[in-house]
């Protein structure tokens, strides 16, 4: 073991000696502020905070500027290295052209090795600067880190930006791959720069100073791509490179990852499938069609409950409550197909709360988060992500289909209402027996023991600091909570820790789901009031807007998260909500509703609520305390109870709006959701500064 400050003496550059971060005269100070801290009034710790954070900025201007010139001396060497390659190009002879080939390849590797001790040079200081933020919170015990890094990363004159993006140092590494390919290759024309990182058959695939620039800008760097994006959903933690992985290789099973993806594209499949044919069930069985808000709802209802008994269960047990849950879905789906024949509306409602009991999405997160390796955990997680999407479009899509048949069964109906029960009392009966034989419990192992054998740190300060390494990226977590980081152990716990960047970011989440599902329960009743559509019409129409869910993240992930600030696209998406739910409001008898507003204002509504909810997330994932990112009554549960509970509350104010008439029904519904928005985008307001 290596102490971290000996590491940097030891492996420092010489001549650069002055702009390492002066991690032995942070550690004297954060001694200095411990000794304070125990007996220190609010002024005084709020003295402390500020100047320890000026200490860390102009520690880290320091380093930022001298990256910024080695930057430019660089830039200046390999514009003139291009200027002597054009003119050897010009002017040489064929057969010299080789021998001025390498030696202009050897330049271009010598810049590149001088690239990369300045990247070394980052990660040690960027490391350094985790380590010390760290030992402040543990020393001095504050709760500090979190909320330095989000508020200096995400500023828009960030110096931290330069650290992380490390856009002046990937546009020198793409000049000297360019100029390597082009010489390697023997081409004189210049290549695309994006064929050189796209798997291409170019040469600099081999070229070793190609391939360490890459590792280590990749250890420094974490680019927003559609599948850690889309996984954000999950509020999965992420590990950082060297961190314990608490799965082995030869224990990640890969059918019961596939069996936890399925159920869930199940279960979403299942709560959707009856959207456009509930409110006819409702009323063949002689109750308004706008009861289709209880019949909906019965079912997120039961899942607020269901979810805390699973997340409990899931402490000893998968095997178990995904048998019970599967067998309540399928109880749940007998019933509402028996519903007809009985004659009884209860029988449906019912019937969807068994089958929100048997809502297992808790079992499924706890699964992935547990028991999956670190590198696999963003497909993953993003698979799941995924798979509620498309359940979510293939639900309606498949009550489409269903809608044309009508045959007896041993002597009970099968038709368009009964239908959705019968195929899903099917479907998750062959899910039960594939599980039953394929799911595999995961070993277990005490957490103590766990941890105390399986977490190692490459550098420990004094014997207190259990870092995860050098190579660790700055904003990694640590799989061993300092004191006062321990995951939170009960509800309450879990409120206490909420911080302000929080409580509006679950806010925006309950708002966006309670519009979203507004919006989707109560389609099969505007549409066929005021524009006749059919149950299939209904049922396609949701379907493709569920399918539009995937490439709006692709948009969001590859080009708009990439550009602009998370609290900026969240700000102006909640804009875009509230006039989407403007929109959608009937103005009639000023103007006649049509199935223009109708469509456009469900587009609107629908695809900006999806965008809200990726960066939403991922800005959540940023902002959440690390306590909240693990354990059973975590931020990821937190964040699904609100969203459920939104989901119920929507789909119950549909109900109770049919009683003042189908002509007010879009009145009764959306002003509440305006109104819902509207103070989301206020608290959003209010709090800006805070959402770094």
């Amino acid at each position: 073991m290596v102490h971290f400050g000996h590491y940097i003496l030891a492996n420092r550059i010489p001549e650069w000696e002055s702009h390492y971060i002066g991690y032995k005269a942070l550690k004297k100070r954060i001694n200095e502020y411990a000794a304070r801290a125990s007996h220190a009034s609010s002024e005084e710790r709020e003295q402390i905070i500020s100047s320890f954070a000026q200490l860390l900025d102009s520690q880290v201007e320091r380093i930022v500027l001298f990256l910024m010139e080695k930057q430019g001396l660089l830039a200046e060497k390999l514009l003139k290295l291009a200027e002597k390659q054009e003119k050897s190009l010009a002017t040489m002879e064929i057969d010299v052209e080789a021998a001025t080939s390498y030696h202009l390849i050897e330049e271009y590797r010598a810049i590149g090795q001088e690239l990369l001790k300045l990247l070394n040079f980052v990660e040690m200081n960027t490391t350094g600067l985790r380590k010390i933020l760290k030992k402040f919170d543990k020393r001095v015990g504050f709760r500090f880190r979190e909320q330095y890094l989000a508020s200096r990363i995400n500023h828009p004159y960030s110096q931290l930006q330069q650290v992380f993006k490390q856009v002046g140092i990937g546009a020198l590494m793409g000049t000297i791959a360019q100029n390597l390919a082009q010489l390697s290759s023997g081409h004189s024309h210049r290549q695309s720069y994006f064929s050189l990182f796209r798997k291409s058959s170019l040469p600099i695939e081999h070229e070793p100073i190609i391939k360490a620039l890459e590792g280590a800008l990749h250890r420094l760097t974490k680019e927003v791509t559609f599948m850690s994006f889309v996984a954000n959903d999950l509020l999965l933690p992420e590990p950082s490179d060297h961190a314990l992985e608490t799965a082995d290789e030869r224990e990640f099973h890969f059918m019961s990852v596939q069996l936890n993806l399925w159920n869930t594209f199940l279960y979403m499949a299942n709560y959707y499938i009856i959207v456009p044919t509930s409110d006819d069930y409702a009323e063949t069985l002689h109750v308004p069609g706008t009861m289709n808000g209880v019949i909906i709802g019965a079912m997120p209802l039961a899942a607020l409950v269901s979810a805390l008994v699973y997340s409990w269960w899931s402490n000893f047990s998968y095997r178990a409550p995904l048998f019970i849950s599967t067998l309540l879905l399928m109880a749940g789906n007998l019933m509402y197909a028996l519903a007809l024949p009985f004659h009884s509306f209860w029988f449906l409602v019912i019937g969807r709360a068994l089958s929100g009991l048997g809502g297992a999405r808790a079992i499924n997160r706890r699964y992935l988060m547990d028991h999956v390796p670190v590198k696999h955990l963003t497909n993953v997680s993003a698979s799941f992500v995924i798979a509620s999407s498309l359940g979510m479009a293939a639900g309606p899509a498949l009550a489409s289909l269903l809608i044309k048949l009508d045959f007896q069964m041993l002597g009970f109906p099968v038709n368009q209402f009964t239908a959705p029960g019968w195929v899903m009392l099917l479907l998750w009966g062959i899910y039960l027996i594939v599980s039953l034989f394929a799911f595999k419990e995961p070993k277990r192992l005490s957490v103590n023991h766990d941890t105390e054998n399986q977490v190692h740190s490459a550098f420990v300060d004094d014997g207190s600091d259990s870092g995860s390494g050098i190579t660790d990226p700055l904003l990694g977590e640590e799989m061993v909570p300092a004191k006062g980081r321990k995951p939170a152990g009960s509800i309450s716990e879990l409120f206490r820790a909420i911080n302000t960047p929080v409580q509006i970011l679950l806010l925006v989440y309950f708002m966006l789901k309670f519009a979203v599902e507004m919006l989707v329960s109560e389609s099969g009743i505007i549409s066929e009031f005021y524009f006749q559509w059919s149950s299939s019409q209904v049922g396609y129409f949701l379907g493709a807007l569920g399918l539009a869910v995937l490439p709006i993240c692709a948009v969001v992930a590859n080009y708009i998260s990439n550009t602009f600030a998370d609290r900026v696209v969240i700000f102006w998406t909640e804009i875009l909500i509230a006039l989407g739910v403007i929109a959608n409001i009937c103005y009639y008898p000023l103007f006649r509703y049509t199935t223009v507003q109708y469509v456009a204002s469900a587009i609107v509504i629908f695809l900006s609520t999806n965008v809200l909810e990726g960066v939403n997330m991922s800005l959540l994932s940023k902002v959440m305390p690390s306590r909240l990112s693990r354990g059973v009554f975590n931020c990821g549960f937190l964040s699904t109870e609100a969203g459920t509970l939104a989901r119920a509350l929507s789909d119950g104010l549909i109900s109770l709006a049919g009683k003042a008439g189908m002509e007010y029904l879009l009145i009764v519904t959306m002003i509440p959701t305006l109104v819902l928005v509207l103070a989301t985008i206020a608290c959003t307001w209010i709090g800006y500064y805070t959402l770094y």
